[in-house]
């Protein structure tokens, strides 16, 4: 499939004796071919724009959020904890436009507050456990989904693509600034405890 998609720069460090980090020298060092890592970054571009409209159309139609909420929604189910600045940093949002979207979260009861532990006046900001459960919900759907796209695929090609999730997960990982894909995690804290959240 042709693309019109601009190929993203992509820097990496010199070499150790001071070259000038040609693609060449790049990839003596170890780092992704640069045409490589664009054909990667397309790949995932047109998923991420195609599994909404594809897989996940269903579900989103049980349970429609507008465009800014579901943002806060991803970034808070996370890395929940973040406070409503924090928010619209991260998600390149006016504070009063975040604080908006917050409001309807809380209204629906996907989101909760709760006080910083060590700053009282700053609030926190997490998912609810409803939130946990209808995120789940709507993971198995997106599932079910995909298994009748796999299937068209042959069984090595199949095989091949479901062994890429654990280094997908560690590029999520990475891409979000987080040490390993454990903390990527999407899974909700156990119950009562308050460290994990």
């Amino acid at each position: 499939m042709a693309h019109d998609h601009r190929a993203a720069d992509y820097a990496a460090g010199g070499t150790a004796d001071g070259a000038s980090g040609a693609p060449a020298d790049r990839a003596a060092d170890g780092p992704a071919d640069v045409t490589a890592a664009r054909d990667l970054a397309v790949v995932l571009h047109d998923l991420a724009w195609l599994l909404p409209r594809t897989i996940g159309l269903a579900a989103a139609h049980q349970d429609p959020l507008p465009a800014s909420e579901l943002e806060v929604m991803r970034l808070l189910a996370r890395r929940p904890g973040l406070s409503v600045n924090d928010v619209a940093h991260e998600l390149g949002m006016q504070p009063s436009n975040a604080s908006t979207a917050i409001r309807s979260l809380i209204a629906r009861g996907t989101l909760q507050r709760r006080p910083d532990t060590i700053d009282g006046r700053v609030v926190r900001l997490e998912p609810t456990p409803d939130a946990y459960v209808a995120r789940d919900r709507r993971e198995r759907a997106w599932g079910e989904a995909l298994t009748d796209v796999l299937a068209t695929l042959s069984p090595p090609d199949r095989q091949r693509l479901i062994e890429t999730v654990t280094v997908l997960r560690l590029l999520a990982a990475r891409l979000s600034g987080e040490a390993s894909p454990d903390q990527a995690s999407l899974a909700p804290p156990p119950a009562g405890d308050e460290t994990g959240r």
